[in-house]
């Protein structure tokens, strides 16, 4: 509204003009207005603001607000108003509520059906954005299509497609391209080392999915891009090694569905258990990675190299 009002311009004899031009025709005989009034307001308009806008474009002079001042004023009277009307209610009749995970075909269902219940009362309309590395929509989604929920899924690609064809097919610009080419510096090669993973988190249950993710991307910003080997087994026995020379000062090891981190440190503590030079770490649920991120990160900064 205010916005609004800032562009109104005051005509030389006082009276206020919208959009630069009068919203009735002005006979230059002096016979005053036609009879014929402004046109109704929106439909849908609150009884406040249409009020404020008959006044506004009323062929006679008198009810019009005499300045600019005065008309920015009344329209920030109204919109004051209605925040203090519908403070206690919804202030939206649509949401939108985004979730997000970096596990392949992650059994989401529940946390997306908690959240629309969760949400369900903040507004007339709930759309949940599920973001996951899955190409297309997984189960979890459908499921939760199947009982009722709005959630509409996208992919981590789509979302860094999007981030880098936005500022010139948007024609973004000042902070809006700013924030947008923040993001594909941070999105565009997280993305890319997350679907290194693609292959691996199959041989892994759905739920341990989400823990390697974590402790990937948590070593990677200590030293970017590690060598990812797989043995004889194929990809349901892998070996991620940091840093990318292979050498073992840290690696996520992956076999016969088991996942476990291994440290070239003895003494690692917090859940590692020490075996000679090294400590392992055993991840069978996602709350071993959080007991034993900690002391696991403060070991990998002093093993690896300073990420350059």
């Amino acid at each position: 509204m205010a916005t609004l009002a800032q562009g109104v311009q005051q005509d030389r004899d006082g009276t206020i003009s919208l959009a630069g031009a009068l919203p009735f025709p002005v006979p230059r005989d002096g016979a005053g207005p036609p009879a014929a009034g402004p046109p109704p307001p929106p439909p849908g308009a609150p009884r406040e603001l249409a009020t404020l806008l008959a006044a506004a474009l009323s062929p006679d002079p008198a009810p019009r607000p005499r300045s600019g001042r005065a008309w920015l004023d009344a329209l920030l009277s109204v919109q004051r108003d209605l925040a203090a009307s519908t403070a206690g209610g919804p202030r939206r009749r649509w949401a939108v509520a985004v979730q997000a995970t970096l596990g392949f075909d992650v059994d989401a269902h529940a946390g997306i059906m908690a959240a629309h219940a969760v949400l369900a009362d903040q507004a007339e309309r709930l759309i949940g954005v599920v973001i996951t590395p899955d190409r297309k929509a997984s189960a979890a989604v459908t499921s939760a299509q199947a009982d009722g929920a709005d959630a509409r899924h996208k992919s981590w690609l789509r979302v860094r497609d999007w981030v880098q064809e936005r500022p010139e097919r948007g024609g973004s610009m000042g902070i809006d391209l700013a924030l947008l080419r923040e993001a594909e510096y941070f999105l565009t090669p997280r993305v890319a080392e997350l679907y290194r993973l693609e292959e691996l988190m199959p041989g892994l249950p759905a739920a341990l999915r989400p823990a390697l993710a974590a402790v990937f991307f948590d070593l990677n910003d200590v030293s970017p891009a590690p060598l990812i080997a797989t043995g004889t087994a194929g990809m349901s026995e892998a070996r991620i090694a940091f840093p990318r020379t292979g050498d073992p000062a840290a690696e996520i090891l992956i076999e016969g569905g088991t996942l476990a981190l291994r440290l070239a440190d003895g003494d690692v503590g917090a859940g590692f258990v020490a075996n000679g030079a090294a400590s392992t770490l055993a991840i069978d649920n996602p709350l071993d990675w959080v007991r034993g991120r900690s002391a696991a990160l403060a070991a990998a900064r002093r093993l690896l190299p300073v990420a350059r």
